[in-house]
């Protein structure tokens, strides 16, 4: 359902009334789309969910850095998180070969991951994912770094 808006400072809104549109605003039913979204979310705990499965994500990748030698950096908050492949620690120097060999070999065994930037690897499962899919799919994405580090 196409939805949008405009949100600022109010010292940036300075632009007459009625001289600002969107595309996508003021579509009733998309609103109440989104109204019944978040109600959705709030119901069935899934921001809890996040929060919870997020450490074990954070914790997890944090942990696979620590064994791997590509793995130049970890960073993320709830269940969006990154982990950066690099040619060495020391440099942090991007290593997109490595971070399009453990895309692909994670898409082969189930996993779909995406980049963000040259060589970032970027989580983002869904909000309703629970520890044992998630250690499941990180075990994916380990041994496809392993893989990685071969080349």
């Amino acid at each position: 359902m196409p939805l949008s808006a405009t949100v600022s400072k109010e010292d940036l809104n300075d632009w007459p009334a009625g001289s600002h549109a969107s595309t996508f605003g003021g579509n009733p039913v998309s609103i109440e789309a989104a109204l019944a979204t978040i109600k959705s979310i709030q119901q069935k705990g899934l921001l809890d969910n996040a929060k919870k499965v997020g450490k074990t994500l954070l914790k997890m990748l944090q942990e696979i850095m620590n064994k791997h030698k590509i793995v130049g950096d970890v960073r993320g908050l709830g269940l969006m998180a990154g982990a950066e492949l690099v040619m060495d620690k020391k440099t942090k120097r991007p290593n997109p070969e490595a971070a399009r060999k453990v895309i692909d070999y994670s898409w082969k065994h189930g996993v779909l991951l995406i980049t963000s930037g040259a060589s970032t690897l970027r989580f983002s499962p869904p909000l309703i994912i629970n520890e044992e899919i998630l250690t499941e799919a990180l075990n994916v994405v380990e041994d496809g770094i392993k893989e990685a580090e071969k080349i």
